[in-house]
């Protein structure tokens, strides 16, 4: 994705804060590591108990900040490139994080969304797999069976609307729909009083 493809936006307890634009260089292959660490995290996302499940994720590498919630049954590629901050749920959804994935505080990721690192060069004689990280700022909401691709940035309390396929960068605070993903609103502006991750569902 160059930079001309993109909408321009504004400028043990692990304690992750805010969550800033990414800068690290795209990856061009996985590695042992998050192989290993997705095959643990497979497993782990089948265990009851969020308290445990937590705990294991931070043993093989995964960064989570406090009062998160993640939620049964989510699939995390490579969990040890994900990074989520205090206060953010992350629901039944797919993160393929080889890239690296970056979620800020107090974010709502929903069930079926897909947050994808991963992407193929269509001009490479052996289809070269190549990985972009993404970041999510702070209060921002990955509604249902939403896409997010790699290289994108979304910014603080933005919106994305269910079913959208993010193909660019979407600013903060708008409301972003459709495949590809436009500006379709613009959300308010204004101190946010709610944390996702306050959410314990049943069967936790």
């Amino acid at each position: 994705m160059s930079e001309s493809d993109r909408v321009a936006g504004p400028p043990g307890e692990v304690p992750v804060t805010g969550i800033g634009t990414a800068e690290a260089s795209p990856r061009v292959r996985n590695t042992k590591g998050s192989y290993l660490a997705t095959k643990l995290a497979y497993n782990i996302g089948r265990l009851h108990g969020l308290r445990l499940r937590l705990y294991l994720y931070r043993r093989i590498g995964m960064k989570v900040g406090k009062g998160c919630v993640i939620r049964r049954g989510v699939y995390l590629g490579s969990p040890n490139e994900l990074e989520v901050g205090e206060g953010s749920f992350v629901g039944r959804a797919s993160l393929y994080c080889t890239g690296g994935v970056k979620i800020g505080r107090n974010v709502n990721v929903s069930d079926g969304a897909v947050i994808i690192t991963a992407k193929h060069d269509v001009n490479s004689p052996i289809f070269e797999a190549k990985y972009e990280p993404i970041t999510i700022g702070d209060w921002a909401w990955i509604a249902t069976n939403t896409i997010v691709l790699a290289g994108v940035t979304i910014g603080e309390g933005a919106v994305v609307a269910a079913g959208a396929v993010v193909t660019k960068d979407v600013p903060a605070y708008s409301v972003v729909g459709g495949n590809p993903a436009k500006v379709i609103g613009e959300r308010k502006r204004q101190p946010f009083d709610y944390v996702p991750g306050s959410y314990r569902p049943p069967f936790l």
